[in-house]
């Protein structure tokens, strides 16, 4: 296949110079300077299109430049934009109240935070004030945040925690195995296994713990951690499991929500009503407007404690709640889990087909238009192939499109506004990248300096190996 390079402006290149000596940040390579965005496409500086195939950090539901949304950033720019967090407004009101109607049982009080690290420390609060107790469990290959206290919770390797052991707290435990049926941390296979990874999990419980359980934070579907849709006995069993400790159950739904999944709230699949959950990105309209939400009961009870309730600077600003708020009533009004339950169908048929055609695709997980794939040595050992992954990513951004790979997981994630010949032109540039990825192309690949979930320091050949 003839090689494709890219070839960027004497502008472009001199933003490139710049970002990397002015600004401290993670980057794709090429460092790609991107000035618009239109639908469900991203465009550089260079005036070249790309599919947006992570919805920007997950958080572009309805794509970039919303007409709607536009609308609302206009009119509220001339109207107030901040003002104290000790005061409200009608916008951040009718977004809780919003939000609580989406949800099942009696989650209905909304803590809002700016980010979704902050909305789970929040939750964490919330679990320290209302038990009393004072330990917090999570999952092996969650991520719940960037923020000290839920980087302590945060297992997905890389260089995340490196060197931060000294300012993580100490009352937390990773003792949660993932129901991850692809590579089955207990070395069973569903679904003859009974579920035994939960089983083992409430042994580690017992040992690994002071045994003095606030809360389990739990992921409803963990998604950095390689896109692991728990079986469906899995989070109710969790959540008996929460109950037997005394413990409450926290849904960490800042990937899910609202309707990527095929669902409002990806916690729908399962029938598991928590204590709290969290949101952000989805829900956000790209702003900075996260949450907590619990019910009366549990918001009364902590009040006053642990510096319940919380709130920072810029937590319920009426500019970004009244984005979020039109967000998420032309959600509902155009009954968009319906439409990313469907799309994602197709999604899926057209994704088997590579699947099927290529095996480094090893597998393909998700719901929803929400999927990612699993690049892998073979199929056979499924041994992980990060290095695949990065050449697929950078072949697919040749094509037009522009997605994530953390460590050998490639994601899928259109905006829900993306339509069905989309999806197929999406995967048919998918398809060119795979080809040319496995041809070889580009030789240089150095995927460490992508992320902070990228794979360590370990020499990068083609024989390096990293855990699953």
């Amino acid at each position: 296949m003839e090689e494709k390079t890219f070839r960027f402006s004497r502008m472009h290149a001199d933003f490139q110079t710049r970002d990397a000596q002015s600004v401290f940040g993670w980057r794709f390579t090429p460092r790609i300077i991107f000035k618009a965005g239109k639908g469900t496409k991203l465009v550089d500086v260079d005036g070249n299109e790309y599919y947006d195939l992570t919805s920007g950090m997950m958080c572009m539901i309805l794509g970039h430049s919303h007409p709607e949304l536009t609308e609302v950033m206009r009119d509220m720019a001339g109207q107030v934009v901040h003002m104290s967090s000790w005061y409200s407004n009608p916008w951040i009101v009718e977004f809780a109240e919003l939000l609580g109607s989406t949800l099942p049982g009696n989650l209905k009080v909304v803590n809002f935070a700016v980010t979704g690290s902050e909305a789970n420390e929040v939750a964490m609060r919330m679990a320290l004030a209302a038990t009393g107790k004072y330990d917090i469990v999570s999952m092996i290959r969650g991520l719940h945040g960037g923020s000290l206290a839920v980087e302590a919770l945060t297992t997905v390797g890389g260089n995340r925690r490196k060197s931060l052991g000294p300012l993580m707290f100490p009352a937390k435990s990773n003792a949660i195995l993932p129901p991850f049926c692809y590579r089955c941390p207990v070395n069973r296979t569903y679904p003859g296994c009974d579920i035994a990874c939960l089983e083992q999990s409430e042994e580690m419980l017992e040992f690994v713990t002071s045994q003095n359980i606030a809360a389990i934070l739990q992921e409803t579907i963990p998604v950095s951690g390689g896109m692991i849709v728990p079986p469906a006995e899995w989070l109710p069993r969790l959540a008996q499991m929460a109950k037997r400790w005394g413990a409450l159950l926290i849904l960490d739904e800042a990937q899910l929500a609202p309707a990527r999944t095929g669902r409002m709230w990806g916690l729908e699949h399962y029938g598991v009503t928590p204590d709290i959950v969290t949101f952000g990105k989805g829900l956000s309209a790209g702003l900075a407007v996260c949450g907590t939400i619990t019910t009366p009961e549990i918001a009364e009870k902590v009040r006053g404690d642990a510096g319940l309730p919380w709130a920072g600077t810029y937590s319920g600003d009426p500019f970004t709640a009244a984005v979020a708020l039109k967000q998420l009533e032309i959600v509902i009004r155009d009954n968009l889990a319906e439409r990313a339950q469907r799309l994602g169908e197709l999604a899926i048929r057209e994704l088997d087909v590579l699947k099927a055609k290529y095996p480094v695709i090893g597998d393909i997980r998700g719901k929803g238009l929400y999927r990612m794939l699993d690049i892998v040595k073979d199929p056979q050992s499924r041994t992980p192939d990060p290095l695949m992954a990065e050449r697929i990513r950078y072949n697919a951004l040749l094509e037009g499109v522009a997605t994530i790979a953390v460590k050998h997981y490639v994601r899928f994630c259109p905006p829900l506004i993306v339509t069905e010949s989309e999806i197929k032109d999406i995967v048919g540039r998918l398809e060119i990248a795979v080809k040319r990825a496995m041809d070889g192309f580009p030789k240089d690949v150095d995927f460490r300096r992508s992320g902070s979930l990228a794979v360590g320091n370990r020499p990068v050949d083609e024989e390096v190996e990293t855990t699953a």
